[in-house]
């Protein structure tokens, strides 16, 4: 098997594992209490992103992007939520952040055992790590390209 495939073999069962870690909180918080195996299992994650960033992966690269795009909407659909309401075209825009969220979200919300924040601060939390991931990944590939 190829460095690529394994790569992503291991990043998509980290992934499996962290959402199935911190499904249960992301959703039910702050009711729920995060326990260090959520942050572990998040924090695992983490490293094996930034991994297959170092490795110029760009499966890594997809899966920030789309990290990026889901703590970005999640943000700022929470933000104007409360104030603005029954308009249609709104309401059917703040139902694609749940799925957004327990998609992506989720699986680093086991940060929150640092922070112990709102689930719309988390998105932002994350949409930061996707920027620092994503400018990892883009130096990796600028730096390592001038050595191949």
């Amino acid at each position: 098997m190829g460095n690529s495939k394994r790569c992503l073999v291991v990043l998509s069962s980290i992934y499996v594992i962290a959402f199935a870690v911190n499904l249960i909180p992301s959703i039910m918080f702050p009711d729920a209490t995060i326990q260090p195996i959520h942050a572990a299992a998040s924090g695992l994650l983490l490293v094996c992103m930034l991994g297959t960033c170092l490795l110029r992966n760009r499966v890594a690269k997809l899966l920030i992007m789309a990290i990026l795009f889901a703590s970005v909407t999640v943000f700022s659909l929470i933000s104007f939520e409360t104030y603005m309401y029954d308009i249609v075209l709104l309401d059917a825009l703040f139902s694609i952040q749940y799925p957004l969220y327990i998609l992506f979200v989720t699986p680093l919300f086991g940060l929150n055992f640092f922070l112990n924040v709102n689930p719309e601060y988390v998105s932002l939390l994350v949409f930061f790590i996707a920027i620092l991931l994503l400018v990892i990944h883009e130096v990796a590939v600028t730096r390592f390209s001038n050595v191949d």
